[in-house]
């Protein structure tokens, strides 16, 4: 009885993951401009988007708004955090690409994986 009660548990377990993965629950990757146009526009009161950044990874953004604030997007667990930065941006290469600082110790550093002609945009915005 206890083997077979063991067997019935890793079966649901193992259903329930497929299920997950087949779902795709969990994913919080930033799949392209517009969806981190829109959710920097949930995330943050009157913010309206302008040009995106988007790491090329899918794991941040950061978006210029219409009123020259700046948002900056990553993943956190299953869902996208968001902060508005305050210019000048400080921003630095590293390995991974580029390094945005926040300002906000809780948030952290936002690691950007840009192309050519993001980074260079990015550099204006600095």
């Amino acid at each position: 009885m206890n083997l077979l009660l063991l067997f019935a548990s890793l079966a649901a377990i193992l259903a329930v993951a497929g299920l997950v993965w087949l779902l795709q629950l969990g994913e919080s990757r930033i799949g392209d401009v517009a969806d981190a146009a829109r959710i920097a526009e949930e995330q943050i009161a009157g913010f309206e988007a302008g040009p995106v950044l988007m790491s090329d990874d899918g794991e941040a953004a950061l978006i210029e708004g219409t009123d020259g604030r700046i948002v900056v997007l990553k993943r956190h667990g299953a869902h996208c955090a968001g902060r508005v930065l305050v210019r000048p941006l400080r921003a630095h290469r590293c390995s991974e690409g580029w390094k945005v600082e926040t300002g906000d110790p809780r948030f952290g550093q936002v690691a950007l994986a840009l192309s050519k002609q993001d980074a260079d945009r990015l550099l204006t915005m600095m």
